[in-house]
């Protein structure tokens, strides 16, 4: 806990700067990214009651770059990221590397605010399963849609964003209870960018 609130406190820091130097906001150009991912299986009151006994056991993060494609109001902005998740699956933990690739459209609010959204495609890097699942190599292709909202302050920017996976992947208790059910791939993801 003490971690997450020293990161709050350096983004706050890092905002203040921006809003000093800059407050319109960017057009088109290369930026950084890099935040933390809050994973859960779909089961949200169980996830939701387990946060408070180990905030950091579904708690990863992602690192990578971006283009902003600006035109007004509106722009494109493809993102190539590293991502380290896990999360408590009910029979174990779950710990998987990808690569992931969202492209996403967004339009700016007040000059500060924008809305995004758009596809997410996701490469497997490697799983980890609990030896309870019996689980082979999984799929290595996803692909999902990520939403969500951002505060832009000059090049910093602060983006909230939820993502799904669509293609649910069976990692459940069908193998050992031999019924069926299978997890979600969700996650809510807070990052901080900077474009250049």
């Amino acid at each position: 806990m003490r971690k997450f609130v020293q990161v709050i406190f350096t983004i706050g820091i890092v905002f203040l700067f921006a809003i000093e130097g800059n407050a319109q906001r960017k057009g088109s150009g290369l930026g950084v990214k890099a935040g933390m991912n809050y994973n859960t299986s779909g089961k949200y009151f169980k996830d939701a009651g387990s946060i408070w006994d180990d905030p950091g056991a579904s708690t990863g993060y992602q690192v990578g770059a971006f283009y902003k494609l600006a035109s007004y109001d509106i722009f494109l902005r493809p993102e190539l990221l590293y991502t380290h998740s896990k999360f408590e699956s009910g029979l174990g933990q779950v710990k998987y590397n990808r690569l992931d690739a969202p492209v996403m459209v967004g339009f700016h609010l007040f000059k500060v605010f924008s809305i995004v959204g758009g596809p997410s495609f996701h490469y497997s890097l490697n799983e980890e399963y609990p030896e309870v699942l019996e689980i082979e190599s999984a799929q290595k292709i996803d692909f999902g849609y990520q939403f969500g909202l951002g505060l832009n302050v000059g090049p910093v920017g602060l983006d909230l964003r939820y993502e799904r996976v669509f293609n649910d992947q069976k990692l459940t208790l069908d193998r050992v209870l031999k019924r069926e059910d299978s997890f979600k791939s969700e996650q809510v993801i807070l990052a901080l960018s900077f474009q250049f």
